[in-house]
């Protein structure tokens, strides 16, 4: 196993000077840009801070996200009229406010836009 991590890290170390000396002269390398969007609950914490609820308030329903963006992964849709219990809220860069829904009495769904929940959303910052 630790053969292993030596050849990975190896040949990680030869691609990168590869790549620097294959840049032409007085280029400058750049690492990776991040992505606009970060998605996934490690990177979105939360704990039910908020006891308000609402419901879902969308004709074709509220899509639950991984993320507090509309560009992370639909992990589900919650139907119109749903009840749900909210957690906390976060506002992503674009000043769009997200709360993270429960079912009542239940289990985590995802983040949901604001304007898809009757009353905006959890009133409780994450």
């Amino acid at each position: 196993m630790r053969t292993r991590h030596v050849l990975a890290a190896t040949a990680a170390a030869i691609t990168l000077a590869v790549g620097v000396a294959a840049a032409p002269a007085g280029a400058v390398v750049a690492a990776a840009a991040p992505s606009a969007v970060t998605c996934g609950n490690a990177y979105w914490p939360h704990t039910p801070k908020d006891s308000g609820s609402g419901t879902v308030k969308n004709s074709g329903g509220a899509p639950a996200h991984t993320g507090p963006y509309g560009a992370c992964t639909t992990v589900g849709t919650i139907a119109d009229g749903t009840k749900v219990a909210y957690d906390c809220y976060s506002v992503n860069e674009y000043g769009n406010k997200w709360t993270w829904v429960r079912v009542v009495g239940g289990g985590s769904l995802g983040w949901v836009s604001g304007a898809y929940l009757s009353n905006g959303g959890a009133t409780v910052r994450c």
